[in-house]
């Protein structure tokens, strides 16, 4: 049997690609969706917009991006979330693994740090608060830490989301409780963005300097 038996035609990949895209948007919006519920005190953040992001599945020479959009991202580029293959793939894996592992999951992980930044940037947190209010976000539901954004806010996130509780990642986005503890932690992203000093007094990067051993 020669190799072109064995090839996909690549009409065949397309639809099966385009199938995949579809099956993740929807997860997206459902997300979104969760999101939104979660932030309900903070605001509306409003409806899913597939123009936010770069989504796209890209496969050898076929390549699928839904809708055509300038590169430009809030996320890094370093993150693997960048392009817009991986965003589809989180999402398709981080659905799959839902029934057994829950939001706990790497690929859960991403896709929180790609939807939240842009749900509270329509509330009025941008930049790099937007960013680090998304990678706290995250780790209090996937229990993971994306390596990027200044720690010390993701901590003061993640110890003002369990103060008094214990920590449990298995938490439900229509608790009341967890509706108003993440309307004090924007609230005071929202501080620290209006008020410059306020921010360098309780966040500010605490360096610690080792002594040199000789």
């Amino acid at each position: 049997m020669g190799d072109n038996a064995l090839k996909i035609p690549k009409d065949q990949i397309y639809e099966e690609r385009k199938r995949e895209l579809e099956r993740a948007i929807r997860i997206a919006q459902r997300e979104w969706e969760n999101i939104g519920v979660s932030l309900e005190l903070c605001g509306d953040i409003g409806r899913f917009c597939k123009s936010d992001f770069m989504i796209g599945i890209i496969e050898e020479d076929i390549i699928i991006r839904e809708p055509l959009i300038s590169p430009t991202k809030s996320v890094s580029g370093y993150s693997p979330t960048f392009y817009p293959m991986y965003f589809v793939r989180n999402l398709l894996l981080m659905d799959q693994k839902l029934p057994q592992y829950g939001y706990k999951t790497v690929e859960a992980l991403y896709v929180f740090t790609e939807l939240v930044p842009k749900a509270v940037e329509r509330l009025g947190l941008l930049g790099k608060f937007s960013m680090a209010f998304g990678n706290g976000y995250a780790y209090v539901r996937t229990g993971w830490i994306a390596e990027k954004g200044n720690p010390w806010e993701r901590e003061y996130f993640f110890k003002m989301f369990f103060k008094g509780r214990k920590v449990d990642y298995d938490w439900d986005f229509h608790w009341t409780s967890v509706k108003e503890r993440l309307k004090r932690i924007f609230q005071k992203f929202m501080e620290w963005q209006n008020d410059p000093n306020l921010y360098a007094r309780e966040i500010k990067p605490r360096v610690r300097v080792k002594p040199m051993m000789v």
